[in-house]
């Protein structure tokens, strides 16, 4: 008995090593699932009237989910959708007022176009666009507290729903995707007291491919 459970123990053993280096039916499908996380150096920016102010990014978190097609052989192209929770902080310094952070949390959905060499059976760097939208699920922090922005007054309003376009580079390795974008946004945040809030900022993440 000790035997079996031995000779089970090596092959169960030798099976995971395989699934973990070897080439596999499911590592040859044109499409991956994943999950990805990161850092986020988004930002607010004033392009419009408002109270003069100068904005600044801090280190954010990115982290979501994704599904990725891909075609072709040394070139080759992928399709990539994405579902992200962002949390974006930006260090408001408003006229007599300094240091003031804003934090703004969204979901995101990314479709990126990726187009790639495969420079050897586990390493392909690629450069990347997107297009994406946004919806604003929460805001918080001394700059929105300093302009008076009460979201239970019914005469509040914010725009929450916005897109924009972003564009970066990345390399895949083995089952790693590690990737740099640079997003901005193409509508505007309006609020009361601004009229044409925007983000855009950098974005680096890592992501495990399934």
């Amino acid at each position: 008995m000790n035997q079996y459970i031995e000779n089970m123990r090596k092959l169960l053993l030798t099976l995971l090593f395989m699934a973990l280096i070897g080439p596999s039916p499911a590592q040859q499908r044109p499409w991956k699932i994943g999950i990805k996380g990161g850092i986020s150096y988004i930002h607010l920016e004033n392009y419009g009237t408002g109270f003069y102010s100068d904005f600044d990014p801090k280190p954010g978190w990115t982290a979501g989910i994704l599904f990725q097609y891909s075609k072709g052989g040394f070139l080759n192209y992928a399709v990539a959708p994405e579902i992200v929770y962002t949390q974006s902080i930006t260090d408001v310094d408003l006229l007599y007022l300094t240091d003031c952070l804003s934090t703004i949390q969204t979901i995101d959905i990314p479709v990126n176009f990726k187009l790639g060499l495969q420079l050897s059976k586990i390493f392909k760097p690629y450069v990347l666009v997107n297009i994406y939208g946004s919806y604003m699920i929460e805001y918080e922090g001394d700059f929105f507290y300093a302009l008076d922005m009460d979201k239970s007054q019914p005469d509040f309003t914010m725009n929450r729903f916005y897109w924009g376009l972003s564009a970066g580079m990345g390399f895949d390795i083995w089952k790693f995707q590690v990737e740099g974008r640079y997003r901005w946004n193409m509508n505007r945040i309006r609020t009361d007291d601004f009229s044409s809030l925007k983000q855009m900022g950098l974005e680096l993440t890592c992501a495990f491919l399934f």
